[in-house]
């Protein structure tokens, strides 16, 4: 029976708290790991398993996307930040050994993607806004997702996918779904999770577009298209809305009575 990889970090009392809250969302165990942190000095450390955390993440970018305050969501996004990137270094550690990664001291953070993202509904949106997003190649398509999201002032409250098929999404060649993350199944055998994919895998070229489609239901239709890959500017704070063209529409428009 393989071992569970387990992550071990340091938070301050208030990210403690901030992950604590989040834990209401959850199930029993992700409590009991909050509750068996262990002080040290002034700080308290964690232990999650990989598969843990992943999940942890889920609920840590939901609660981000609902803070009733600027100043808790930049909190929740720099806390979330931090342990994606623990993710991150556990699978480079996984593939490659401890050994190697402490002398090739590789940069987890790597390419910067920038990409142009639009609304492509008429009749939601004639006049196509449109956000350029910066955001490292290495993260998952899960938090890219949450960045478009969150670029067009959208919740990050349901289920979306990628696909190569901008009209007929079964025949997309490629696919990636958060259905086959949360065991659901995907829509076609072929395809993919989002959360273990990182954008440099569904991106590889540049001028590589894809149909961002989210909420089954209404049915969002983003084009994401890959403008340019470069290295990291001084002092880049990634991921970051480089521009901002047109007002983006409202996700959840006033019904008839409302107006």
């Amino acid at each position: 029976m393989t071992a569970k990889r387990q992550i071990s970090f340091l938070v301050d009392e208030s990210e403690l708290k901030l992950l604590d809250d989040v834990t209401l969302l959850m199930h029993d165990d992700a409590e009991r790991v909050i509750q068996r942190a262990k002080k040290e000095g002034a700080k308290f450390r964690l232990k999650f398993s990989y598969d843990e955390l992943d999940e942890f993440l889920d609920f840590i970018a939901a609660e981000a996307n609902h803070a009733e305050s600027k100043k808790k969501e930049d909190k929740l996004d720099n806390l979330y930040d931090r342990l994606q990137r623990m993710l991150e270094l556990s699978e480079l550690v996984k593939k490659h050994g401890k050994a190697k990664i402490l002398k090739n001291k590789p940069t987890v953070k790597g390419k910067v993607y920038v990409f142009d993202i639009w609304i492509n509904d008429k009749d939601k949106t004639p006049h196509k806004p449109l956000r350029k997003i910066g955001i490292f190649g290495t993260r998952s398509l899960y938090n890219f997702a949450r960045v478009i999201t969150q670029a067009f002032g959208f919740y990050f409250d349901h289920p979306f996918g990628y696909y190569s098929n901008m009209v007929s999404i079964n025949d997309s060649s490629a696919g990636y779904e958060l259905f086959v993350d949360i065991g659901e199944g995907p829509l076609t055998p072929h395809f993919k999770g989002v959360k273990k994919t990182k954008i440099s895998e569904a991106f590889s070229n540049i001028g590589a577009r894809m149909l961002f489609l989210f909420d089954y239901g209404d049915e969002w239709h983003f084009i994401v298209e890959l403008k340019e890959i470069r290295g990291p500017l001084t002092n880049e704070s990634l991921p970051a809305v480089l521009e901002s063209t047109g007002k983006a529409p409202m996700q959840y428009p006033p019904c008839e009575e409302e107006r």
